[in-house]
Order: structure tokens, then C-alpha cells, then sequence
């Protein structure tokens, strides 16, 4: 990393992820904005040593976290910590920004919308923004639905969040832009019998504020995360700075590939909609492996046969009993994010976010049965979870799934209690499974030599690898396979259920909605090698 520091915004910045990566690969946060309050507690305590918790018992304000509105006043921020969002969006009456230095260094709490609504109120704050030359401006807005053909995105704000994400570069002009988001973006949608691709509409957007989009497909495994998580990535730099750029690399078919696109759409901005598929393009990685050398794209570290499991990600916490200390993790996987990340505020001490959840015996026996169908070949594995679903199968194959499990450890529940044997008959087995149906067909158990399947925000959905961890995975597991340091703690509540799912933002999902801390150092070296020369 170089002792230079470049000026970064975060928007949608989460629990703090990209954020984390970015400062890594050298870039300084000028400021944060994160609609949830949850969330933003995680970002607050970690990236800007802020205890909201501790503040909110003491009855005092936050110096480093302002919200843009809410229904509550600062004295009780107790309250604004479990404040429904979007209610505080449409119906707050308070806001604690009035000046840039309610902004600068700060985490944000609130939609995007209302912080626009403030730059629109205050154009020279604006321009003291711009004043500030900000090098790079990151985030990922739900992008699935957004058209810029106007229809959808009326039925779900959250299809607007990528025009507001624009529109706020061309407000403050950074020099480059990151957006991360789903593999979904890149499928069509149907929009009055029209398709559209989101990841091209969104390219659209920043191009028609004065950024050249360069897209690409990629997969955090290639980049030493521990998941197989896929990704479309969107960086688009500012016209002048481009220019800079391709003069530097203009032999570069991917930089050229970008300006024809930009040009494209300048030169018809009233019919930008005819604007297709057949127009631009993104790269993806399993494709193009080559153009990922860390000139253009990031540089792979990570190839087929190199990838890190998730026996190497979480092997060394399988014991939730015992207390790990994060100074004594320096090796491998956990040690490398343990020492790659620094940090800045807080004592280390034991790893936070471990506690196992508790399960009656049912869940307990199907985790097992999920355990041992990932040993199972020749089509077994899909009739073994079609028998678990409820789903008709044809005896031959039931026969054959119930001698394959006499050679295994099954859990069982007796007089004696819960215990593990191998089943002698089949009697046995088809016993067993009568006694735990389930209708869940999403339920499974990790691959310890693969790396981690695509992060789930649901934590009933993954189950151990080993047979004496009949359970989901904590908090901690799953944010290692995310690549996060042991000594990042994620705070606010553990999981969420009820009207709550609308919009709270508990640990599970702070974790699987987060961009991998690995994946953003190796995108920010990427924009910030391209800035700095």
C-alpha cells in the first residue's frame, strides 16, 4: 500500500466490506452513507471506532455518525438505532446535517434520496465537495430492475437507487466509480414486452453523466476469498481521466471497446433506449482469464485447484465452545485476513459473533442426512433431497439411497437420548427419514475442499461440514468465508424474523450483503494504480 492517500465516498457502504478493502488498497474516506442504522452500527464501531451501543446507553449523540433524517431527535439515539428507515425517509423531522463538517469524516445514516434532496438544498456545499477532488466514488445499489426506460422503476424505489447513485457522481465529480453487484444484474428482464439488461442501463446512466464504463464479470474464489460468490463489477472513470488513462493504454481492446460505447451514447442521448446489447459488452472472467492481469482488471491470485476451502476458512473455529484469541490466529487463510486488515480501534481480545444457534433433534438428524448425501455419486445426492423435500421417487432409487446410508454414521433419538450409529436395515433408515420431512429445498451442507457456496443472508440455508457440527454456521464462519478479519465485530441483532424482515438489517445480513474486504483491496489497487499514474 502506498503512503499516499486518495479521497473515497461510499455509498450503500453496508457494514463496512468495500469500505474496509479500499482503505487497505490505499484510499482515505472522505465520508460513508448507509440507509440501515443497523448496519451502519457495524460500520460505525469498525471503520470509524465509534460505539453507537455504548452512546445510546450513555444518552449521548454520535460525533461520527449523523443521520440525513429521522423521527427522532439526536438525544435519543437508542431509538434512531432501531428506527425503521424508510419510515424515517418519508417521515422524519429531524437532521443533524447542516454544514460540510456534518459530512466530512462522518457515516451518514439515511436514504439516498434525502442526501441528494440536501446537496440540492445547499449547492455550495456541493462545491466545496468538488473542491475536495474526490478520487473515487464505491457502492452497490440494488440494480436487478432499473430501466431507463421509466415503466418498472416505478413500481419499486429500489430500482431508482442506480440513477441516484449517477446522479450523485455527476453532483461530485470523482475522478472513478465502483459499483459492485449481482450476477442477476446481467439477465434480461421484460419491461412492456421489451428486454432490458440492467448492467447496460446502469453503463448508460454514468456515461450520460460524463463516466466511461468498463464492465467486467468476475468471482471472488479468483481473488483468495473463500466462496464461489460471482459478480458483476462496473468501473467508470470520469471522461478527462480516461482520456489519461488510454493514452497510457491505448492499445488496450478494453478501453476501446468503453469509448466507442461512450461516444455512443453522447452523440444520441435522445434515443439512448435504441442503445443494446450489441453496443457494449462486460468481460467475464471464466471466459477471458487473461484480461484479468491487473492492468486493466484486477490480477487473479487464485486459479482451479487453488482455491481456498472451507476447511481452510473455518476449520481451525470448528469448536464454538472454546474462546479463540485473534492475536494467536496467524496462519493461513484466517491469519492472512488477520494481518492484511488492520486494525485501528479497537482491542483485539477473542473473536466476537461465534455463537452457535441451538436446533431440536429433527434439524439436527436432516443436517446429518445432508452431510452424508454430499458422499453420494450417480444421481443419488438429487433423489436423497428429493426424498427429504416431499418429492415422488421411484423405489429402485429409494432402495439404492437407503443401502448407500447403511454405510454411514446417521443421528438417531432414543430412550437415551440423541447418539450416532450406522443403521443395519433399511427399516431403519426409512424410519428415520419419516420422522424429518422438510419442505426446504435450499437446505445443505458446506463441501470442506471447495470453497464456500455464494453467501446466503438466510442462516438456516448452510449447515456444517463435519459430522460432530450439526448446525448452522455462526456469524463468524460465515464472515470469514467473506473474507473479513477475526477482529471485526458485527453488531446490532444476531438474525430477525417477522414485519422486521422489511428492513431491519441484523448480523447474518450485514454479512452476506457485504462486497468481500479481499475483493475490494484487489479492485481498489486496480483504480487506484490507474489514478496515481
Amino acid at each position: 500500500m502506498s503512503e499516499r492517500k486518495l479521497k473515497h465516498i461510499e455509498l450503500f457502504a453496508g457494514c463496512g466490506g468495500m469500505s474496509l478493502g479500499l482503505e487497505k488498497a490505499g484510499f482515505e474516506l472522505y465520508f460513508a452513507n448507509e440507509l440501515s442504522p443497523m448496519a451502519g452500527e457495524t460500520f460505525a464501531y469498525n471503520m470509524l471506532g465509534e460505539d453507537l451501543d455504548n452512546l445510546s446507553r450513555q444518552k449521548t449523540p454520535s460525533a461520527k455518525v449523523k443521520w440525513i433524517k429521522s423521527q427522532y431527535p439526536q438525544e435519543e439515539l437508542i431509538r434512531r438505532l432501531r428506527e425503521n428507515p424508510f419510515q424515517a425517509a418519508e417521515k422524519g423531522e429531524f437532521s443533524d446535517l447542516v454544514s460540510l463538517e456534518d459530512i466530512k469524516g462522518k457515516l451518514l445514516i439515511g436514504d439516498i434520496d434525502n442526501l441528494l434532496k440536501f446537496f440540492d438544498d445547499n449547492p455550495h456545499i456541493v462545491e466545496q465537495i468538488r473542491n475536495e477532488d474526490i478520487d473515487l466514488l464505491s457502492g452497490g445499489p440494488p440494480c436487478q430492475g432499473f430501466s431507463l426506460a421509466g415503466r418498472r422503476i416505478k413500481d419499486d424505489h429500489k430500482n431508482l437507487l442506480p440513477l441516484s447513485f449517477a446522479r450523485f457522481a455527476g453532483l461530485t465529480r470523482p475522478k472513478a466509480v465502483l459499483l459492485e453487484n449481482v450476477k442477476g444484474i446481467t439477465s434480461p428482464f421484460d419491461e412492456g414486452g421489451e428486454k432490458y439488461y440492467a448492467w447496460l442501463e446502469v453503463s448508460k446512466a454514468f456515461a450520460i453523466q460524463g463516466y466511461v464504463p468498463v464492465c467486467m464479470m468476475l468471482n471472488s474464489k479468483f481473488f483468495g476469498v473463500a466462496q464461489n460468490r460471482p459478480r458483476f463489477i462496473m468501473m467508470a472513470y470520469r471522461e478527462d481521466i480516461f482520456n489519461r488513462i488510454f493514452a497510457l493504454y491505448e492499445e488496450n481492446p478494453i478501453l476501446n471497446v468503453s469509448m466507442q460505447f461512450y461516444e455512443l451514447v453522447n452523440e444520441n442521448l435522445d434515443d439512448v433506449l435504441n442503445i443494446g446489447i450489441k453496443d457494449f459488452r462486460y468481460y467475464d472472467i471464466d471466459h477471458y482469464p487473461e484480461l484479468f492481469d491487473g492492468v486493466i482488471f484486477p490480477e487473479i491470485t487464485n486459479r482451479e485447484g487453488d482455491f481456498v476451502s472451507v476447511l481452510e476458512a473455518i476449520g481451525d473455529i470448528r469448536r464454538t465452545e472454546i474462546k479463540y484469541k485473534v492475536s494467536t490466529i496467524k496462519k493461513g487463510y484466517s491469519g492472512k485476513l488477520n494481518t492484511t486488515f488492520t486494525n485501528k480501534y479497537h482491542e483485539t481480545g477473542f473473536i466476537h459473533n461465534h455463537e452457535p444457534r441451538n436446533h431440536n433433534f429433527g434439524t439436527k438428524a436432516r443436517f446429518r442426512f445432508y452431510q452424508v448425501i454430499n458422499e453420494f455419486q450417480n444421481g443419488l445426492k438429487k433423489g436423497a433431497v428429493d426424498l427429504f423435500t416431499g418429492k415422488s421417487i421411484d423405489e429402485d432409487t429409494k432402495e439404492k439411497l437407503t443401502v448407500a446410508f447403511l454405510n454411514y454414521n446417521l443421528y438417531f433419538n432414543g430412550e437415551n437420548g440423541e447418539f450416532y450409529k450406522k443403521p443395519k436395515t433399511l427399516t431403519e433408515v426409512d424410519n428415520l427419514l419419516k420422522t424429518i420431512p422438510t419442505k426446504k429445498h435450499s437446505q445443505r451442507a458446506l463441501l470442506e475442499y471447495e470453497p464456500a457456496p455464494a453467501q446466503l443472508t438466510i442462516p438456516d440455508d448452510l449447515c456444517h461440514y463435519h459430522m460432530e457440527n450439526l448446525r448452522t454456521l455462526t456469524v463468524r464462519e460465515m464472515a470469514r468465508f467473506q473474507s473479513f478479519p477475526d477482529w471485526f465485530v458485527f453488531r446490532s441483532k444476531v438474525t430477525t424474523g417477522g414485519d422486521g424482515r422489511k428492513f431491519e438489517v441484523p448480523q447474518y445480513t450485514q454479512v452476506g450483503n457485504a462486497v468481500p474486504p479481499l475483493l475490494a483491496l484487489k479492485l481498489g489497487e486496480v483504480v487506484y494504480k490507474l489514478l496515481t499514474e
